[in-house]
Parts: structure tokens; C-alpha cells; sequence
């Protein structure tokens, strides 16, 4: 039996295994006080070394689903499915859980209390996906495919789920459901179902929970008071052959794979940092006076961490 009623879940296969232990120990070491367990869930069995047990982490029997088996994939792995599981195998241990994709890097605490949020009724809460971040009315591709329109859209990174609210609204059978009838809205996998299940009924959180912006737009991040980092598209840190990412990440991720996992692929960049970019450098700098203003204006929506906002879509429509 848990301690807590909390949960902060990651779904990985075995070779991001590293980078979601990463992870939980940088949220272990910045909220030592932390009142919500560690859950991994992956679709085969992980093995953990044993210089992670003080995490305490719980590790959930591999998911087998005919569905899961089902998912489209692309560029991403089949495991990007597992968040849509994650309420249901759980339900019943937790009341609320917090789903992090593990290609994060946590720069600040309060994951307690913002799995304390207020869910005003919704299954889930997260942060708008940056394509949002500075045309706040665009209408995303899913929900043009599917003929709706005025939905904010938000990023599968980070998910904050009600357990009970996600089963009530049967919100997994509807993704499944879209998935089947209309596999061509499904553009960016698991991302893309919960959107269009929710159908933009989701409680929005301040970006610094998801910020999507560690690498194109590095000059905005640090006055922002970020919490999580969250390397979306092909940079990674750990595998940056340009030289696009911040010097901090690519050395904490060198020293942590380095001590437990020398095992795992590490490319060190091969050109020079964006300091030295040249036209890459005031790119950047371009960058982030011509966006400056309106970055304001959608963080001035948040004044703290943990205000939210609410979403309704302007108009209905059935899958």
C-alpha cells in the first residue's frame, strides 16, 4: 500500500530507461519532502540498477493491450501510447498522477502541490504546445482535420491526470475510438488522441511546467523561472552534434550517463556551441526581441506558477 495518493509516472521503454532515472532523481534532489511516489510503466520489463533504490521507485508489470499493439507509429516509439493507459492502471492506488515525458530536465520543485490543482472538473491539465505559445487562436491540424475549430491545444509532455475524472469521461475508449474511425487526424500519436478526446475541456497550466523552448529559443528560459525543460523534436542534449543546446544540460546529462549508464549512446557536439554560431547566434538573438512581446502577453496569464486557466471549446463536435 502507497503512502501517498499521488503519483509522478513515466512510460518508457528500456533504452530511455536512463533518462527518465535522470529525471526522477533531479525531482528527488529538488523536492527531497515529496508527498507522491515514483512509478515507471513500460509495455516489456525494465531492469533497474540497484543505485536507484533510494528513489523508491514502483514499477508496473509490463501493459498488455490488443489495442496498444493496434497504435499507429511513426518516428516515435510505440511506448509514447502508454500515458493513455497510465490512468487505468493505477486507478484504484491514486487519486491524481502526473505524467512527465522523460526527455525533460527539471530545474525547480512544487510537483506536490501542483498535483494539488484545482481540475474544476477535467480529466486532465497540462500546458499549451508551443505551436500555440505566440498564435494563441491557431487552429491546430488535428482539430482542422476533424472539423473543429477554437480549441486550444495543449503538449502530451506533462500531463496531470484525475484518475477518477479520465475513467468517468471514458476518455482512453475515446481515444481508441478515434484512432480506429479516423486514423488520418492522428498526427502526432497519443498527443493528438487526448486532444481530440478531451475536445478541449482541459484545465492549462503556466508554461514553466512544459517549456518547450530549451533550444530554439534559449534566451527566454532562464528569466521565466522554469520547472521543467522539456527537449521536444530531434535535439537532445545527450545526442547534439550541432551544438544547439546550453552547455548545463549537455554536461549534466554527460556526467549522469557517464557514471551509471557508459553504456548508453552519447554524442558530444561536433561543432561549436551557439556562442560561436555566428549566423546561428544572432538568429537566436533575433529571435528573441522579435517574439519578446508576445511571449509576455502569454505569460502574463499566469503570474505565478501555479494560477490555471480553464478551457472550453467555442463550439462542440462528436468524434
Amino acid at each position: 500500500m502507497s503512502r501517498f495518493r499521488k503519483a509522478l509516472v513515466l512510460c518508457v521503454d528500456q533504452p530511455y530507461l536512463p533518462f527518465a532515472l535522470f529525471l526522477m532523481r533531479q525531482i528527488d534532489y529538488h523536492e527531497p519532502e515529496r508527498e507522491f511516489d515514483f512509478v515507471l510503466m513500460s509495455d516489456s520489463p525494465l531492469t533497474i540498477p540497484s543505485a536507484f533504490d533510494g528513489l523508491k521507485i514502483k514499477v508496473l508489470p509490463p501493459l498488455e493491450s490488443e489495442a496498444y499493439g493496434k497504435q499507429k507509429i511513426t518516428h516515435l516509439a510505440r511506448s509514447a501510447y502508454l500515458r493513455l493507459w497510465a490512468a487505468e492502471a493505477l486507478a484504484g492506488i491514486y487519486d491524481r498522477i502526473l505524467y512527465l515525458d522523460s526527455d525533460m530536465f527539471a530545474d525547480g520543485g512544487g510537483f506536490s502541490r501542483l498535483m494539488d490543482t484545482d481540475m474544476q472538473g477535467c480529466a486532465i491539465a497540462a500546458v499549451r504546445d508551443v505551436q500555440q505559445w505566440y498564435r494563441p487562436h491557431r487552429d491546430v491540424e488535428e482539430f482542422r482535420r476533424a472539423g473543429r475549430k477554437g480549441r486550444r491545444y495543449f503538449n502530451s509532455g506533462l500531463l496531470l491526470i484525475d484518475v477518477a475524472r479520465y475513467q468517468a469521461d471514458g476518455v482512453l475508449n475515446k481515444a481508441l475510438e478515434i484512432a480506429s474511425r479516423h486514423p488520418e487526424w492522428v498526427r502526432h500519436h497519443d498527443q493528438s488522441l487526448l486532444n481530440l478526446a478531451v475536445d478541449g475541456n482541459w484545465v492549462e497550466l503556466s508554461p514553466v511546467w512544459n517549456w518547450q523552448w530549451p533550444i530554439k529559443y534559449q534566451l527566454f528560459g532562464d528569466w521565466c523561472g522554469v520547472r521543467l525543460n522539456h527537449f521536444i523534436g530531434w535535439y537532445k542534449p545527450w545526442m547534439d552534434r550541432d551544438g544547439l543546446c546550453a552547455a548545463r544540460f549537455v554536461l549534466n546529462y554527460e556526467s549522469f550517463l557517464s557514471r551509471h549508464f557508459p553504456e548508453t549512446l552519447y554524442a558530444p557536439p561536433e561543432k561549436p556551441s551557439l556562442l560561436y554560431g555566428g549566423k546561428r547566434y544572432w538568429k537566436m538573438v533575433l529571435r528573441f526581441f522579435a517574439l519578446r512581446g508576445k511571449l509576455l502577453n502569454y505569460l502574463k496569464e499566469f503570474p505565478d506558477p501555479f494560477t490555471v486557466r480553464v478551457n472550453r471549446p467555442r463550439e462542440t463536435s462528436s468524434s
